[in-house]
């Protein structure tokens, strides 16, 4: 129901592609990194901080270091994630 692809990892940015199924529901997240995700197709409900929206292709969402957040998937989705730092974890395995 999940796949990515990192684009890039250069600096202290990365970009990451994530295609994600309808009806997928991420676990509850939180990290350091700052992130910033595009939404180049597709509806998801982006929960942040305890606050829902609903986004469709072309909108964006914030993501503040170390705030708990989550995504359901409405329609299929292609989703591009910026991240400063880089995200090891996600380099890494």
């Amino acid at each position: 129901m999940v796949k990515r692809e990192i684009l890039s990892s250069d600096g202290s940015l990365m970009l990451v592609k994530v295609q994600l199924a309808k009806g997928f529901i991420g676990d509850v997240d939180q990290h350091p990194e700052e992130q910033i995700s595009y939404i180049e197709k597709g509806k998801v409900e982006f929960e942040v901080n305890g606050e829902k929206r609903i986004l469709a292709e072309g909108d964006k969402q914030y993501i503040p270091s170390n705030v708990l957040h989550q995504v359901k998937v409405l329609e299929e989705c292609v989703i591009l994630d910026i991240f400063t730092p880089i995200r090891r974890d996600l380099v890494q395995g």
